[in-house]
């Protein structure tokens, strides 16, 4: 067996750490990073899109390109929000809106418009349907969904 110093024995270990790492973050479409980081692949809403006031959070679509194309979706991370949450255009003049974290450890979900479903980033991947019940994985509780009406271009939504 080889005796190693502790500068080497760091080294190693270093090593050993990002290779995994690269492995879960860089490879294929795994979505391991999400797991560690908790952050999903969602792009954040363009800022000057949107306005809050009275817990009333109004969208201006003609501002925001990713929500003009069905299956586009953003998410909003605010500090004036009480919790994140993701939109998703999911047909003509319908979107779903939903808090952004997984309720089984707070992973970013994504919208998945193949499946009409919001599906957690992690690993772990639990599923929930476009009212944010559970489909699938180890959470329990549903996401928090919140009603939309679309009004002169703007989309409108009551938090």
């Amino acid at each position: 067996m080889e005796h190693a110093n502790r500068r080497q024995f760091i080294k190693k270990s270093t090593t050993a750490v990002v290779v995994t790492s690269a492995c879960l973050c860089g490879l294929g479409s795994l979505s391991g990073c999400a797991t560690i980081t908790k952050v999903g692949d969602t792009p954040a809403i363009n800022p000057g899109s949107f306005s809050l006031s009275d817990n009333i959070l109004t969208i201006d679509l003609a501002k925001e390109t990713t929500l003009r194309e069905i299956g586009g979706s953003v998410k909003i991370r605010q500090a004036e929000l009480p919790d994140g949450i993701i939109i998703a255009h999911v047909e003509s003049n319908r979107f779903e809106i939903a808090s952004l974290f997984c309720t089984h450890r707070g992973v970013e979900v994504e919208y998945n418009n193949a499946e009409h479903s919001f599906t957690c980033a992690s690993l772990g991947s639990s599923k929930y349907t476009m009212d944010g019940e559970n489909i699938s994985g180890p959470a329990k509780k549903p996401l928090k969904s919140y009603e939309a009406a679309l009004t002169n271009g703007n989309l409108v939504i009551r938090l």
